[in-house]
């Protein structure tokens, strides 16, 4: 009924349906947070289509969202904004029992913690405008969620991800900044419908600048990656579905030559620019990246690969690899180990490739 009412109030047909525009605006609140107040607190009073907006300040808070339509706005991402770090103890919510203490959680209303199945997901939440600094988890951790948005979110020295959403839906990470953090700066996974969007980001000094990992359907658009062990990951991690159906453009992927040592979970990694690791259907166009060098697995500008000794995952398969720029990467600036099929490179401004002939 109120997407109706928000519709007739838009096209002019409120005075023949008798709608009072002025009272169903006034049905959205804004709850406002300042320093030493609970900002969970005011997330629990808030109602659908509601704003819980925290006034400049540092708050040793972490927050838990699972209502439908809730903004939580901050009131910016530098240091003189709203800027959120671990308090002493981290609340007993089920967001940190399952998943560790993050920034914030963004967490399914209905979920079988046994198996991971979202049983009721949440829809439309925001998180905007805020400085998530120093957690053990996350910094923005959301599953189970449909149209979820984080925007405008700084996310710095997290211990897993920066800002990250698991089995979830159409997604926008747009205007983040993500340094630091243990593992990806910006993830998209676990999501064989991820429709998800992530533009305009920035991402240096942690491990993959954009991991999407068991996932299809993203875009990933205008992003600037320096300094990571890897700028962008498409992995195949060998779980059914695959990755891919990834559009990655007009990016730009410079110096990821950090080094990030071999783990239970991952080879090391230095020195790579886009890899496709498994991935199939996906398109890499539009992109600069230059200056990625290192020895490991992962090295080089736009790297295709199969995943099927590293994870038992996918040879790659109608991949395109067209109109980038690529140059002083190392050990070339377009690798393809030349397993898959309709694997296509053209139209690529650079200097080296591995097979030869891959540069025009």
């Amino acid at each position: 009924m109120r997407r109706f009412i928000a519709a007739a109030c838009a096209t002019g047909l409120a005075a023949a349906l008798g709608v009072a525009c002025a009272a169903s605006a006034a049905a959205s609140t804004t709850i406002v947070v300042g320093p030493g107040q609970s900002i969970q607190a005011a997330v629990n009073r808030a109602s659908p289509g509601d704003t819980v907006l925290v006034k400049p300040g540092v708050y040793h808070q972490a927050v838990q969202i699972r209502k439908d339509g809730i903004t939580l706005r901050g009131s910016g991402s530098s240091a003189r904004g709203t800027v959120l770090v671990p308090p002493k103890s981290f609340p007993k919510t089920l967001c940190t029992a399952t998943f560790g203490p993050s920034g914030v959680c963004v967490l399914a209303k209905k979920l079988n913690t046994e198996t991971g199945a979202v049983i009721t997901p949440v829809h439309n939440d925001t998180v905007t405008g805020l400085r998530i600094t120093g957690f053990p988890a996350s910094g923005v951790f959301g599953y189970g969620t449909d149209g979820l948005r984080v925007t405008r979110v700084t996310a710095i020295n997290d211990g897993g991800y920066g800002i990250a959403r698991f089995a979830s839906t159409r997604a926008v990470f747009a205007h983040d900044v993500a340094i630091g953090n243990e593992e990806a700066g910006l993830y998209v996974g676990d999501s064989p419908h991820a429709d998800t969007v992530v533009r305009d980001n920035r991402a240096s000094g942690n491990q993959f600048g954009i991991f999407i990992r068991h996932a299809r359907h993203v875009l990933v658009v205008g992003n600037r990656l320096r300094g990571n062990c890897q700028g962008v990951l498409v992995l195949d991690d060998g779980e059914p579905g695959g990755a891919g159906n990834t559009t990655i453009r007009h990016n730009k992927v410079v110096r990821n030559n950090k080094f990030c040592p071999a783990n239970d979970e991952a080879p090391a990694f230095k020195g790579g620019g886009i890899l496709l690791l498994g991935a199939t259907f996906t398109r890499v166009a539009h992109n600069k990246v230059t200056g990625n060098s290192g020895r490991q697995v992962n090295s080089g500008g736009i790297v295709v690969l199969s995943a099927h000794a590293l994870t038992g995952g996918s040879d790659p398969r109608f991949d395109t690899v067209v109109h980038n720029t690529a140059f002083r990467n190392h050990p070339a600036d377009l690798i393809w180990d030349g397993t898959g099929t309709h694997i296509t490179f053209a139209a690529n401004h650079c200097a080296t490739s591995n097979p030869p002939g891959l540069c025009h």
